[in-house]
């Protein structure tokens, strides 16, 4: 978890990624019972260390239903340039 986390705390905190935005635009959600999940596809901008970048890509996310309400249980991405 920890090697998630670091490199993207050191992004924001020295201010290296600015006026990121990240905005879904397709996607199709899924419930079984106390399962869900969402696909999603995606369009991403912002500036990178002065050079502004577009991109997008896909996501999947999967729910689970507890007595506190839905909660994740996993999330996963591929990017594209």
């Amino acid at each position: 978890m920890e090697e998630f986390i670091e490199p993207r705390q050191q992004l924001l905190a020295q201010g290296r990624l600015v006026n990121f935005n990240e905005w879904e635009t397709a996607e199709r959600t899924e419930t079984v019972g106390a399962i869900a999940s969402r696909f999603s596809e995606y369009r991403k901008s912002g500036i990178l260390d002065g050079v502004p970048f577009e991109g997008g890509g896909t996501k999947t996310m999967q729910f689970v239903l507890t007595p506190d309400g839905w909660r994740i249980a996993a999330v996963s991405w591929c990017d594209r340039p």
